[in-house]
């Protein structure tokens, strides 16, 4: 008997076995699945995020308008010749909900110009969840501006108002301005008669 028990026990283990490298195999399949589903930000990071959606634009500013883009603060010049050529589309869209695009692409270019400005600017992309925002941070300015490089694009081509051009939107957070031209406090004066 305890011959034919001996067996039971080792094939029970190996039954065992085979049972948790099943669950085990199903549990991986199971998380890679649900990795997959998770939005980009999620997976990636922000910064990751960013990073990839900015080599997009690059890959979309050479096959539709035959635009290298190399990541040089010069380069900002080249996106907003594509919005204004993005502007004149939009406008010419009969449709009076007008189309998608703008936002779509808004997101390719703002992500460029923000992977432009940390290369001149000490700068992070931060995510908040609650409004599902992504904004660039200058982490190294004493009060820590936040800027919307995607909304200084999508604005470029819905509303293409003179300070909408993102290349002056740019110089305005990487140009340190000469010490002689920083603003200086006005000095109290006194009323007149005193």
């Amino acid at each position: 008997m305890n011959d034919t028990a001996t067996p039971r026990k080792s094939n029970l283990k190996i039954y065992v076995t085979i049972l948790f490298i099943i669950l085990g195999v199903a549990s991986c399949v199971q998380l890679s699945h649900y990795y997959v589903r998770l939005p980009e930000i999620q997976r990636l990071g922000v910064s990751g995020h960013m990073k990839k959606q900015a080599d997009r634009a690059v890959e979309l500013a050479h096959d539709l308008y035959d635009v290298d883009l190399d990541y040089s603060p010069e380069s900002v010049q080249e996106v907003e010749k594509i919005l204004a050529k993005s502007r004149e589309r939009y406008l010419q869209d009969p449709d009076a909900k007008r189309s998608l695009t703008p936002a779509a692409r808004s997101s390719l270019w703002g992500a460029y110009i923000g992977e432009v400005i940390k290369t001149v600017k000490k700068s992070e992309w931060i995510y908040d969840p609650e409004t599902e925002v992504v904004l660039l941070q200058l982490s190294a300015e004493d009060q820590k501006p936040k800027f919307m490089p995607m909304k200084w694009c999508y604005l470029r081509i819905t509303e293409g108002r003179p300070e909408d051009n993102v290349w002056y939107q740019f110089l305005l957070v990487t140009v340190d301005p000469h010490p002689s031209q920083h603003r200086e406090t006005p000095k109290p004066q006194a009323p007149p008669g005193e």
